[in-house]
């Protein structure tokens, strides 16, 4: 649900939660005025189905306050339970995934290290200087 200073929310929330700042900031951006309807109506699509309502075909999306007072009082149930199943579907998705993504990059960066520990030339003494230290000690009577 969009609200004012998102943000500004986003960002304290990251900093308090100790999570990505920038992509906490940069994903607020995917809700914008332009994006607000098809995501709202997706939602209230999929909250319809799971309580088992027919969607209201007719149903048209106008930013402004007598829209959000008058019609939102029909169809909040059905978008808010969309709003949570769907959000919970793709944050789930995406933990999911950036961590399958990050254990991938962490598996190719211990291979590479490996692969340059093996390509290594290491630098080895010759052999006429690795000798027993008994053989050149020199008898003292």
């Amino acid at each position: 649900m969009p609200m004012p200073w998102q943000m500004v929310t986003a960002a304290v929330s990251a900093i308090l939660l100790r999570a990505n700042l920038p992509l906490s900031v940069a994903l607020v951006w995917i809700s914008n005025p332009f994006t607000m309807a098809p995501i709202w109506y997706f939602n209230y699509r999929i909250g319809s189905l799971l309580l088992g309502e027919r969607a209201n075909e007719s149903l048209s999306f106008v930013m402004s306050w007598d829209w959000i007072l008058h019609t939102f009082t029909l169809i909040w149930q059905p978008l808010l339970l969309g709003s949570f199943v769907v959000g919970l579907a793709l944050g789930s998705i995406g933990y999911l995934g950036i961590h399958v993504l990050w254990r991938i990059q962490v598996n190719l960066s211990w291979r590479r290290r490996l692969s340059s520990r093996k390509n290594k030339v290491v630098f080895k003494k010759p052999r006429f200087f690795q000798t027993p230290d008994n053989v050149h000690k020199q008898d003292h009577y």
